[in-house]
């Protein structure tokens, strides 16, 4: 029986504000993508992750993070001296204030509506000891039960560790959970490798058959499980 969902943050709970990114490339390279390009260029930017942890499994977040950026912007023509220009003025506003700042519609009440039905619900993201704040303070944090933040507890994802402590923290068996989140080889591989039902988004629905249940959002898929379990 299903006790617990959780969920990662950055690309899944919390999106970038790719007005931001794209004002500062038009400072750095005099050029920019539109918001709507550098959504859809997400997915190269998840490929290009994918094939950099196929080389080696053992790339921390913060290289990934990196190979994200340059793999959706290279999908989007900009060559590699842009990307050089680029990387400081993207990484300068992302110190500045935090750039995964965006929510989806509905997220909140979304979260809550799982909540309010008896399971427990929790974020399990790789980031630097300062996910819990940024979630509080978009609005998401009341509709969690808690955070697991790979720099607080010194363990990231795809490490089955870091499920195991949110496991802990929900008071909950592995198969009595799922994890929901954005990238196959740290959100879904991790989650297996821990004995979770993971979940991958896929907004525009273009990953075709990944082997594991896959949802446009979490407002859809927190609608699609309520309806599932028969809890609405």
């Amino acid at each position: 029986m299903l006790r617990a969902v959780f969920f990662d943050a950055g690309g899944t709970l919390v999106h970038p504000d790719y007005g931001r990114v794209a004002e500062a490339m038009r400072r750095s390279v005099g050029r920019a993508p539109s918001p709507k390009a550098l959504t859809e260029a997400e997915y190269a930017g998840r490929a290009a992750v994918e094939a950099a942890m196929a080389a080696d499994p053992a790339l921390d977040d913060g290289s990934r993070w990196q190979l994200h950026f340059f793999g959706a912007l290279t999908s989007l023509g900009f060559s590699a001296d842009e990307l050089r220009r680029a990387a400081p003025a993207i990484r300068a506003e992302h110190e500045r204030a935090n750039l995964w700042t965006v929510v989806q519609s509905g997220a909140a009440e979304a979260l809550s509506s799982l909540r309010g039905r008896g399971l427990v619900v929790g974020c399990v993201s790789n980031s630097n000891g300062t996910v819990a704040e940024l979630l509080a303070g978009v609005g998401l944090g009341a509709s969690l039960d808690f955070v697991v933040d790979s720099g607080v507890v010194g363990v990231e994802k795809p490490d089955p560790e870091i499920f195991r402590i949110a496991l802990r923290r929900a008071g909950v068996e592995a198969a009595e959970a799922m994890h929901v989140g954005d990238l196959y080889p740290v959100d879904v591989v991790g989650a297996r490798r821990a004995g979770l039902e993971p979940v991958l988004l896929d907004p525009l629905g273009r990953y075709g058959d990944r082997g594991c249940r896959t949802a446009p959002d979490v407002p859809a898929f927190c609608r699609t499980l309520v309806s599932s379990l028969g809890l609405g």
